[in-house]
């Protein structure tokens, strides 16, 4: 605001003078020089009702599916809708069909309806099972159903993958934990996906969860044998947050001789020419706090296939001190952001939103151009900053809209779209699209200053 009053002193100023020098024959238009001198004046566009298109999509959350551009919605019932994001705009994309699948987890028997799309060359579809209207499941009270193409390269008995995630409380998270994976045959029957001879009940007296996962980011590996996740060998009955990754395929695929790489720091991995990367916290390396011990330091790690060597080493806890956006880590205290992929770095530089600000989500294109990332200052207002990196380019918007993400997609066309619950309680989302390949305009707004800061 105090640029605004500094742009507008500064355009008295100039009518001020030009009054001064007038000759008695001139005659000065007060309204035009005003008019002039606002084109002139660069006072940025400070309102994101100004920039972004609101987009309401059922009144839900739009979330990333495997495909690139396309989204879906899901309601609490089971509907289920997809959308293509472009140039900042959204459109809705028709149902290729649906699916009636069953599963048989832990003995008993789960049923959804799948809505699929084919596009791209791609399969996409997803259902929802909840037990209201099936008393006879006890062990399971919800399960999410996710039906896409099988593993890239694998040599397998069906062309689709059914997976599973069984925890409610993740419902709109878009970094689900799949601990269930079927095979689908072309008559839509499902089969297990990996041998569970070995798969061990837990106190709940279903089959443990952390006996093989997968995760979204993992799922097109180009390799005939499939990576997974297993904490199956640190503790035969409870969880444990230790986490291994297998590698399937030939006989004895659940022996301890299948454990690829040992006890990672997270459910992420990144497979490149060199050899498969991912996280591993620093021994003897803790911090006690009031209720944990938590690492204070962890490494990027190279496995080639036959010995492990450290890449980079980062203080501080992966879990508590980043935010990890695909192969993209942000060092909240510091703003730096490390590309795993490509070993660069960037700056954010928090020191150009209003006030000091602590980040809380953070989301990157997959090219690495676009960003998004929201948090709050130490006034309590939630900011939200748009990066253009390429351009070094940032800017910023406060408003309390921003209290309420549900989820925040940067596309690599520059389109970015941000998912928002109406209020704190609110079950009804609407969405804020842009495309930040544009000009935004530097006109008159209405709420908080957009500034740009650069980034190092």
């Amino acid at each position: 605001m105090i640029k605004r009053y500094k742009a507008i002193l500064s355009i008295l100023l100039v009518i001020l003078v030009a009054f001064t020098v007038v000759t008695v024959t001139g005659v000065i238009d007060i309204n035009k020089m005003v008019t002039e001198k606002e084109k002139e004046t660069e006072i940025p566009k400070n309102s994101y009702e100004d920039v972004f298109t609101t987009y309401t999509a059922a009144g839900l959350p739009l979330l990333k599916t495997d495909i690139e551009n396309v989204f879906y919605t899901m309601s609490t019932h089971g509907d289920v809708a997809f959308f293509e994001i472009a140039d900042g705009k959204v459109a809705n994309i028709p149902l290729t069909g649906t699916k009636n699948m069953s599963v048989s987890c832990s003995g008993q028997t789960l049923t959804a309806q799948v809505h699929y799309i084919e596009k791209d060359g791609r399969t996409m579809g997803y259902g929802l099972f909840t037990n209201d209207l099936h008393p006879e499941v006890f062990l399971y009270d919800y399960a999410f159903f996710k039906l896409t193409d099988q593993f890239s390269a694998y040599k397998s008995k069906s062309d689709l993958l059914l997976l599973i995630d069984v925890e409610k409380e993740r419902f709109y998270d878009e970094d689900k934990v799949y601990s269930e994976s079927f095979y689908v045959s072309s008559e839509d029957k499902t089969s297990y996906f990996l041998n569970e001879d070995q798969r061990i009940v837990d106190l709940s007296a279903r089959l443990r969860t952390d006996y093989k996962m997968f995760t979204d980011d993992i799922l097109h590996q180009e390799e005939s044998k499939i990576m997974f996740f297993s904490s199956r060998f640190y503790n035969d009955y409870a969880y444990s947050d230790n986490v291994d990754i297998f590698l399937s395929g030939g006989s004895g695929e659940n022996v301890d001789n299948n454990r690829y790489i040992q006890n990672i720091a997270s459910l992420d991995f990144w497979k490149t020419d060199e050899g498969v990367l991912y996280f591993v916290n620093v021994e003897d390396s803790t911090e006690n706090t009031d209720e944990q011990t938590v690492p204070s330091a962890f490494t990027l790690n190279l496995f080639d296939g036959e010995e492990s060597k450290e890449i980079k080493l980062f203080d501080g806890s992966l879990q508590e001190d980043y935010i990890l956006s695909d192969s993209f880590l942000l060092n909240k205290a510091t703003g730096d952001v490390y590309d795993i992929i490509n070993d660069k770095s960037f700056n954010i530089d928090y020191e150009k939103f209003e006030t000091s600000f602590t980040p809380d989500l953070f989301t990157v294109s997959k090219n690495g151009k676009y960003c998004i990332i929201r948090g709050k200052n130490n006034l309590e207002k939630p900011s939200i900053g748009v990066l253009d990196v390429e351009k070094n380019e940032f800017f910023t918007f406060t408003d309390n809209v921003f209290g309420y993400v549900a989820s925040m997609q940067a596309l690599n066309d520059g389109s970015i779209a941000i998912s928002l619950a109406a209020g704190e309680n609110s079950e009804t989302y609407y969405q804020l699209v842009y495309s930040s390949t544009g000009e935004i305009s530097s006109e008159e707004g209405t709420s908080e200053e957009t500034t740009v800061i650069s980034v190092g």
